[in-house]
């Protein structure tokens, strides 16, 4: 089962179960919104940023906007897990500001009430039209953030691996300078390493390149100043782009739809 629905403010819940699914199924990715993974079944792990999470039955993982992050499938088995994306503030979800910030994967083996709030979601999604879901689903996410935050003390929590100390350090600068010219070849040499080796270090770790990494996390700042009102021409000069038309060709290319699209 791949049960997937998106209602109008951009809210997605899946259900996903799959047998003997690809090692390369997910590729890494980032978004604006806040996303939940409730991990039931597989042998995988999860990287967001630099860091990797061995996942087990029962975690839940919390990715927060503009963090890039995949699911790392390590053998062909079956794969089970929910996942729901969502932005607190327009879909009124509440209690996520009591989850400490440096949270990204707890545990709730054993949580019935949280594991509860997860199969109360597939019963309504099963029994209810798609507007009463949508209308549900922010209440249960609510329930369960103040379910965590209540069992945070005896909660078992994965504080995961640094995946590269280089890839750290690489990353620190880019996100630190991200709104400025950034020259690979000069960050590498920072680094005491060749740019090609950089480049070899990032694509095996992060399955991407240094550059795609940088363009991405720029066009999502773009995205979300865009949406608060800033003028596309400002945005581009704020996000780091050298001119607009390099600017306007990303992000219709990122988006399919151009930056104007964007602006409240």
């Amino acid at each position: 089962m791949n049960d997937v629905i998106v209602n109008s403010g951009e809210m997605i819940y899946r259900h996903n179960v799959s047998e003997n699914i690809p090692r390369d199924a997910y590729s890494m990715h980032i978004h604006n919104a806040y996303e939940l993974i409730y991990f039931l079944d597989g042998d995988a792990g999860h990287v967001i940023e630099d860091r990797k999470y061995k996942l087990k039955r029962g975690d839940l993982i919390l990715i927060r906007p503009m963090s890039y992050h995949f699911i790392q499938i390590e053998s062909q088995c079956r794969y089970e897990r929910y996942n729901v994306q969502f932005d607190p503030k327009s879909h009124g979800v509440e209690g996520l500001e009591l989850i400490p910030d440096s949270l990204e994967v707890v545990s709730l083996e054993g949580n019935a009430a949280a594991e509860d709030i997860f199969r109360r979601c597939d019963l309504y999604r099963k029994s209810c039209t798609d507007e009463i879901f949508f209308k549900i689903l922010p209440h249960l996410l609510s329930e369960l953030f103040y379910n965590i935050h209540a069992f945070l003390g005896t909660a078992r929590t994965n504080e995961g691996a640094q995946i590269s100390p280089l890839i750290s350090e690489f990353l620190q600068y880019v996100n630190e300078n991200i709104c400025s010219p950034i020259d690979i070849g000069r960050v590498a040499d920072r680094l005491f390493v060749s740019e090609s080796y950089l480049f070899r270090l990032f694509k095996r770790e992060l399955h991407q390149t240094p550059q795609k990494y940088i363009r991405e996390k720029r066009l999502m700042m773009a995205q979300k100043m865009l949406s608060e009102g800033e003028r596309p021409t400002d945005v581009c000069t704020r996000c780091g782009f050298s001119d607009y038309t390099t600017f306007y060709r990303n992000y219709v290319s990122f988006f399919c739809r151009p930056p104007s699209q964007n602006c409240r």
